[in-house]
């Protein structure tokens, strides 16, 4: 199981953008902890646009109960340690070990002992002037690649390769199905 955990985060309007990112890369499961909101709340919601109901959810209390929960599981802590490693650089994975993606508060960062339980943390290059990203842009870019590691992404899974279906009386790029006789509507 791929597990994304946002802990103790202020925004739910970020918590809504991991849950959508979430979604797309795969997951199946996220833990939201400590302080940061929890399901339902429309301010998730909004920005999940839906995902939330396709992922399970839990609530954890506090950084004891997650340490708990976590334990077992490979945990990538999105954090910059002296050890830290850049997305493109992640180690194999265990196949029979669940795997959890960690984003923390975006001003404090990771508590000491989270960081001590990670099995590896990453860290994405920065090359400007500021030091970090939005803690939903920093799940996004590290959460596609602990998702490509896991299985490698292919074309195939592009939604511009996949067709979308076309139903009887249905507006299509400007035109309705069965409008003109003869006509491909899908031109």
């Amino acid at each position: 199981m791929l597990i994304a955990v946002a802990h103790n985060l202020h925004s739910l309007q970020n918590v809504g953008a991991i849950f959508r990112t979430a979604d797309g890369a795969g997951f199946d499961h996220v833990i939201l902890s400590g302080h940061t909101g929890a399901l339902p709340d429309p301010r998730i919601s909004k920005v999940a646009l839906g995902a939330e109901e396709f992922l399970t959810s839990e609530h954890v209390a506090d950084i004891d109960a997650l340490l708990e929960r976590l334990d077992g599981v490979f945990v990538v802590l999105v954090e910059q340690t002296p050890d830290s490693v850049p997305p493109t650089q992640l180690p194999e994975f265990p196949v029979d070990r669940d795997i959890a993606l960690v984003v923390c508060d975006e001003l404090s960062g990771a508590a000491e002992q989270l960081a001590a339980r990670a099995d590896v943390c990453v860290e994405l290059p920065m090359r400007g002037q500021k030091h970090s990203l939005n803690v939903a842009v920093a799940f996004a870019i590290a959460g596609y690649a602990v998702a490509d590691r896991i299985r490698a992404f292919s074309v195939d899974e592009l939604r511009t390769r996949v067709a979308p279906p076309v139903r009887e009386g249905v507006l299509t790029r400007g035109r309705t199905m069965g409008e003109t006789p003869g006509v491909d509507p899908r031109l």
